[in-house]
């Protein structure tokens, strides 16, 4: 059906590459997971990783994370060979770390976080970038637990004060996931605050024997470390400084709804 595919996929268009891309990431969860796909996805996965795709109002790359997911349901599954999820978290979980994300060594956060903004002023800072959502649950899920604590304290590490304020509004919509009330990203609310989604992450439904979507010991992990987070030099600096005030307006909200998901005493 898409015999383009099969010749120089950098010259294709994006949307040349998007429409099948869809249909691997979304099919599985419709019509159970079919050797086509999965091999079509191998095929795509190292050269979709490193396309320079048109900035859009989500970033396509999203895709790669739910076909992935999609196909690889059970972190304990059968993987097809032993160094498999080493390898993607390498290469695909460090996606949002490109430099197209981050020239020069400074956020693009217009680009990386998806914050557009449209023509009525509003980037939509109320929700979580839908990469860094899909970024984070990848990690998630597949690193080894006893790597959790050290990969989720670098992320709250990084210093940019838009990327902190998105983590803790992945945190803030993720909570329902992190702490067991729901199995699946098939299940969280989309489009209100503190949304995480992502592009298709409505389609992973993880797989037929059920289950969670991430694993236990290392959704434990995170929420640990969320209830050790400091906060309250950061709330502060956003929602009195003049040229955020139109992000802390978006974000309305969000200091009291994640204190109060995680308990924490608002402390510097």
């Amino acid at each position: 059906m898409y015999p383009q595919l099969l010749g120089d996929i950098a010259t294709l268009p994006d949307d040349a590459v998007m429409q099948p891309l869809e249909e691997i990431a979304s099919g599985s969860s419709n019509f159970g997971l079919l050797a086509e796909w999965v091999e079509w996805f191998h095929y795509l996965l190292p050269q979709l990783i490193v396309r320079r795709w048109k900035p859009t109002y989500f970033q396509p790359a999203e895709r790669l994370f739910t076909a992935f997911m999609n196909q690889h349901p059970d972190v304990e599954g059968t993987l097809p060979y032993p160094e498999f999820y080493d390898d993607a978290l390498h290469t695909l979980g460090r996606y949002i770390m490109s430099p197209i994300f981050w020239p020069d060594g400074e956020l693009d956060f217009a680009n990386c976080l998806s914050k557009w903004t449209g023509p009525s002023g509003v980037a939509g800072w109320w929700r979580a970038g839908n990469l860094i959502s899909a970024s984070l649950f990848f990690s998630a899920k597949y690193l080894a637990a006893s790597n959790v604590e050290a990969w989720f304290r670098s992320v709250i590490g990084i210093s940019d004060r838009h990327w902190q304020l998105q983590v803790i509004t992945w945190l803030t919509g993720a909570n329902p996931i992190l702490t067991g009330e729901i199995n699946q990203p098939a299940e969280l609310p989309e489009n209100g605050p503190f949304d995480v989604g992502w592009d298709w992450s409505h389609a992973v439904k993880g797989s037929d024997v059920g289950g969670s979507f991430l694993p236990l010991d290392n959704r434990r992990a995170i929420v640990e470390v969320a209830h050790d987070m400091k906060v309250g030099a950061l709330f502060e600096d956003v929602w009195t400084d003049p040229t955020m005030s139109a992000i802390a307006a978006e974000a309305a909200g969000l200091p009291e709804a994640f204190l109060q998901r995680y308990q924490i005493n608002n402390g510097s």
